[in-house]
C-alpha cells in the first residue's frame, strides 16, 4: 500500500522491527505447522493457527518483534521475559497506537491484534515476513536481537507487499541441544514434555523424572539455558524498549507464603508468571530446594 508509509508510523512509535508476511499464509504451511503431539500452550488445530481468529478476511500480516535482552549478572529464579512488564500487555499497547495511526487512513479497515494467546503461528509468520529464522533451541532467532525477542502481529485488511524470508539460519553448533536440561532438543519434533520452562508451568503432580528436570537451576519459573549457550545471543543490543528494561530477575519466594491469592495478583498481575498462580512458583522452588 504506497499511500501509507508504515516505516515511519513504526519509527514514530519506538517498533524497531517489522515485516509484512503474506497472507493467506503458503500452501504448504499446513504440512510445516503440523506436529504429532503438539504442546497443551499451542494451538492442537493447525487450523486455527492458519487463520487465526478474526471475524474478517484479512489481506496483510504486519509482524512486529519486541527486543527484551537487559544484561544482568545477579541472582535470578525467574526466566528472562518475566523480569519485565508482562509482554503481552507491553505488545498490546504498542500494536494499538500503530492501528490508530493506520485507521486514521483508511476508517473503512479492519484490524486483529495477535500475541501469543491467539492461535496464531507468531515464529513461522515473523520467520515470512523477513524478521528472522528458527534456532535448533526452537526458537525464533533475530539476527540483531538474538532469540530474546516476542512477537506481536497485526492482521488487517489493508493490503501491503510482502518480505521474504531470510537466507541466513542457525549456524547449527548443537550447544542448545546439548545444554538442554531435559534433552527435548535434536529430535524430529520438540519434546515439550521435558522441557524446564514447560514443567514449570505444568499443573499437576509431576513425575520424579520431571521434577529433577526441574531442579537442576535455580529458576522457579521458565528456563534460559538453551538461549544462553547460543551464539546468535551473544554482543546482542540491550532492549530499546522502556517497559523492558526495568527489570527485577528475582521474586521472593518466603514473601509469596504471605500473600493471598488477591494480593500477588495485585501486586504481580503485571508480569508475565503471574498467570499461573503462586502455588505453581512455591511447589517450584520445593523441588528446587528438594523438600
Amino acid at each position: 500500500m504506497k499511500d501509507i508509509n508504515l516505516q515511519e508510523f513504526c519509527k514514530e512509535l519506538h517498533i524497531y522491527e517489522f515485516g509484512i508476511a503474506p497472507w493467506p499464509l503458503p500452501e504448504n504451511a499446513k504440512t510445516i505447522l503440523y506436529e504429532t503431539n503438539p504442546c497443551p500452550f499451542t494451538a492442537a488445530d493447525v487450523e486455527e493457527r492458519l487463520l487465526g481468529t478474526t471475524a474478517f478476511t484479512p489481506k496483510s500480516a504486519i509482524v512486529c518483534l519486541f527486543p527484551y535482552y537487559v544484561e544482568h549478572n545477579g541472582p535470578s529464579n525467574l526466566s528472562r521475559y518475566t523480569w519485565g512488564t508482562d509482554y503481552h500487555l507491553v505488545i498490546h499497547k504498542y500494536l494499538e497506537k500503530l492501528i490508530g495511526k493506520l485507521q486514521k487512513t483508511n476508517t473503512s479497515a479492519q484490524f486483529s491484534i495477535h500475541c501469543d494467546t491467539s492461535p496464531l503461528a507468531d515464529r513461522y509468520m515473523a520467520y515470512l515476513a523477513g524478521l528472522g529464522f528458527y534456532g535448533k533451541n526452537n526458537c525464533f532467532i533475530s539476527p540483531k536481537w538474538g532469540s530474546y525477542v516476542v512477537i506481536g502481529t497485526i492482521l488487517t485488511t489493508l493490503e501491503f507487499e510482502p518480505n521474504i524470508p531470510l537466507e541466513q539460519s542457525c549456524i547449527g553448533c548443537n550447544r542448545c541441544i546439548t545444554a538442554c536440561l531435559g534433552q527435548c532438543l535434536g529430535h524430529d519434533e520438540f519434546k515439550y514434555d521435558t522441557c524446564k520452562s514447560y514443567l514449570t508451568q505444568k499443573k499437576g503432580e509431576l513425575t520424579d523424572q520431571e521434577q529433577h528436570i526441574i531442579a537442576k537451576t535455580p529458576l522457579l519459573f521458565g528456563c534460559d539455558v538453551c538461549q544462553e549457550v547460543c551464539p546468535h545471543n551473544q554482543g546482542i543490543p540491550t532492549t530499546p524498549i522502556p517497559e523492558f528494561q526495568q527489570v527485577d530477575p528475582h521474586i521472593d519466594i518466603n514473601e509469596l507464603e504471605t500473600l493471598t491469592n488477591k494480593e500477588f495478583k495485585a501486586k504481580y498481575g503485571h508480569r508475565a508468571f503471574s498467570w499461573r498462580g503462586k502455588k505453581i512458583l512455591m511447589r517450584n522452588q520445593e523441588i528446587i530446594e528438594g523438600k
